[in-house]
């Protein structure tokens, strides 16, 4: 007769980083009872390009955590981040903006539909983060002598600065930190894994691996062969090239915008993200229709401040494994999967991986069973699934560029469990009852389905009239944006007040 399985008591993590020290300020916040150590090695170079966010993040540093705001913007000294500017789209669309003030679901008092059928005609100043990121504004006032932020914005984060906060951060809540690399893993004789042997000869125990190890898996992809599902016939940009620059090297370039920028390319997509002083740029592509020399090329031509600039290259898959939480392993971040930076969800799915993980651990009673797994994989699988498919939307609806690239998204980018909302969309538009289609696991919901459906200008044959009354509503509603807009801190100067504070 088997054991019965008994309560976590004492957990490893192997690998630094972002998803390393982030899983182990989660352990001691959420599982405080659970004996943490941290395996890293600060010989693996940091990747350096900064972190842009969800509004997920802020969430979980401040709330979850209990990270302090102030001290956090005086630490890392991140800039705002109100959504994301895609250049892309209908051809006639210069650009629309993927906001996270979550509009599209809410109604103006005196409109009788949604805010979303009103976007059918007009979506410029929909909302008030609409309406600032048009301006290159912040998210901040002056009220009562003190800044004022609105809560709902989240980051654009210096990774190397991130990092080193959340090590400080980690070794200060109790976890013991040990510098070193794993070398070998030893296993259970029934499964999983018994011990970790380490370069330095030290030998770790432990009742749950939490495995950080990024794309090498070691954990899970290595000791325990954990398959992996690739989203190559979905997703098909595997390469990035990366460079930035100072702004002290270009003054007149002195906008910081709140957004991160998404341009398209002819072989896939370029982000550029803003901080207070540097700009880092990155060409997302597709290795199959673009070398590595027309990628640097094309990425100098479109931003000068590069020319002479060292760029790196970025090779990445885009996939999961079939399983995130095995035996007595849990991968988190890169070592369980990865998608393109297309829309920032990387800080996010660690976060939703790490939460679902130490709730579902302290509603159980530390005790990890066959269907706490199969609810949390379950849960993993359906959630990174639904990524997929809502990055091949945008593929899917792009007529900025008319290159071989492009016209093969269009033609063959497949949109898996969202076909159906699609369609549907096709005949009704933005309907509330879109929400049904939407996978229960998805961290987008209707309001990011309905922005990217709005701001591509997806076909649909629904045309709504609207009365002169609705009309001059909605008109109303979004000139007191654009006012309220104009009246926001400069961001540069809201920044200097958030790092003094």
């Amino acid at each position: 007769m088997s054991a019965e399985p008994a309560p976590i008591r004492s957990a490893v993590v192997v690998g630094g980083g972002s998803a390393g020290f982030l899983a182990a300020l989660t352990f001691r916040r959420m599982l405080p009872q659970v004996k943490l150590t941290v395996v890293h090695s600060p010989d693996i170079p940091i990747i350096g390009v900064g972190e842009s966010t969800t509004p997920a993040v802020p969430v979980h540093l401040h709330e979850h955590l209990g990270i302090d705001r102030n001290e956090f913007h005086r630490e890392v000294r991140p800039s705002w981040k109100l959504g994301l500017r895609f250049e892309w789209g209908a051809k006639d669309v210069p650009h629309f903006n993927y906001t996270f003030d979550k509009y599209l679901d809410q109604r103006i008092e005196g409109l009788s539909r949604w805010n979303a059928f009103y976007c059918l005609h007009d979506m410029r100043d929909a909302s008030p983060f609409n309406a600032i990121m048009d301006r290159d504004r912040s998210p901040a006032n002056i009220r009562n002598g003190r800044l004022s932020l609105d809560p709902r914005a989240t980051y654009h984060i210096p990774n190397a600065s991130f990092i080193d906060y959340l090590e400080q951060k980690s070794a200060a809540s109790g976890a013991e930190l040990i510098a070193d690399q794993v070398v070998s893993v030893e296993r259970h004789e029934s499964g999983g894994l018994k011990s970790l042997k380490l370069a330095s000869g030290r030998e770790l125990e432990a009742d749950l691996f939490v495995d950080c190890s990024g794309f090498g898996s070691l954990l899970l992809g290595q000791a325990l062969d954990e398959p992996y599902i690739s989203y190559r016939d979905a997703l098909y940009c595997d390469r990035a090239v990366v460079g930035s620059w100072s702004r002290a090297d270009f003054p007149e370039d002195d906008t910081i915008r709140p957004y991160t920028t998404m341009t398209t390319m002819k072989h896939g997509w370029c982000w550029r993200i803003d901080f207070e002083d540097q700009v880092t740029r990155g060409y997302v592509y597709s290795s199959r229709f673009c070398s590595e020399e027309e990628a640097e090329f094309e990425l100098r031509a479109l931003q000068p401040q590069l020319a002479g600039a060292d760029l790196r290259l970025l090779k990445f898959p885009s996939g999961r494994r079939e399983r995130y939480v095995v035996e007595n392993v849990v991968a988190v971040g890169n070592a369980s999967g990865f998608v393109e930076p297309l829309e920032a969800t990387s800080l996010h799915l660690i976060i939703e991986q790490l939460y679902n993980l130490a709730w579902a651990l302290t509603d159980s009673d530390r005790i990890l069973t066959d269907s706490l797994r199969y609810l949390l994989n379950e849960r993993f699988a359906s959630t990174w699934d639904d990524v997929r498919d809502f990055l091949a939307l945008h593929y899917k609806f792009n007529e900025h560029q008319d290159t071989p690239f492009w016209r093969h998204c269009r033609a063959e980018s497949p949109l898996g469990q969202i076909q159906d909302m699609v369609d549907c969309y096709a005949e009704v538009g933005p309907s509330r009852l879109l929400a049904r289609l939407t996978s229960n696991a998805t961290i987008f919901g209707y309001a990011g389905y309905a922005s990217m459906l709005l701001g591509l200008r997806v076909p649909t044959s629904l045309k709504p009239q609207l009365s002169r009354r609705e009309r001059e509503r909605w008109d109303q509603y979004r000139k007191s944006n654009a006012v309220a807009a104009s009246q926001t801190l400069q961001m540069r100067q809201a920044l200097n007040r958030a790092y003094r504070s």
